[in-house]
């Protein structure tokens, strides 16, 4: 099935949601393996487990209490999703014309040949407290780096990413930034592999759960196939 990049359409709104959301669910899996190799979360689970073992003498009540740990953990990660779905988080996209179709700024999405969206990306202006030399408009932020999962390893990331290249390039930036996370290791190889290095590693709190987050940036003026 052929996918094309094409820019935004008014009609595109709910779809755009509906990857997005997809999106984070699909991140519910790796954030739970995640955590699970936390040494706090597995201390937690280990003195539980002791501790009902200790207090029953009854081997499967341990194991009753090291499972139902487990999937108290895992449904937290559903939870904590579903109300980032109903909290601010996708604003932006309720109103793409508005805060991406701007000069120098653009969202895109990959269409299936059904019609149906199934990737999105997205340009605009990074708000940053800028060096001396550097303009307020030298930077593009990269945002909104989604694709459906049925439709993941078919290269559709790369050509969305190869398209905000190009049009970084075009409106004479001097370098791309983009954030992502050690739930998104794929989409992190997949950026430093066209030429994005991480230039900065911190710990991002949010609902309780800590992610280890990355600052990664594209220089301009690099040798680059994606001319």
């Amino acid at each position: 099935m052929g996918v094309k990049i094409r820019t935004f359409r008014p009609s595109d709104t709910r779809r755009i949601r509906n990857v997005l959301i997809e999106g984070l669910y699909s991140n519910i899996d790796p954030a739970f393996f995640v955590g699970v190799r936390r040494p706090s979360v597995i201390g937690a689970v280990v003195a539980w487990t002791a501790f009902m073992y200790y207090w029953t003498l009854s081997l499967l009540s341990a194991i009753t209490v090291f499972v139902a740990l487990l999937f108290i953990y895992y449904n937290s990660l559903l939870i904590a999703a579903y109300f980032l779905t109903k909290g601010p988080l996708f604003d932006d996209v309720q109103d793409v014309q508005r805060n991406y179709m701007k000069p120098r700024r653009n969202f895109w999405v990959a269409e299936a040949d059904n019609g149906q969206v199934v990737g999105t990306i997205a340009i605009t202006l990074k708000s940053l407290d800028k060096p001396a030399n550097e303009r307020a408009d030298d930077v593009a932020w990269l945002r909104r780096m989604a694709v459906s999962e049925n439709y993941r390893r078919q290269g559709i990331a790369k050509r969305l990413v190869e398209t905000a290249i190009r049009f970084c390039r075009r409106n004479k930036y001097r370098r791309i930034e983009l954030i992502t996370t050690e739930v998104q290791l794929p989409a992190k190889a997949l950026y430093e592999k066209m030429g994005f290095r991480c230039v900065n590693t911190w710990a991002r709190r949010q609902y309780g759960f800590v992610l280890w987050t990355f600052t990664l940036v594209y220089d301009m003026q690099q040798d680059s196939t994606y001319h």
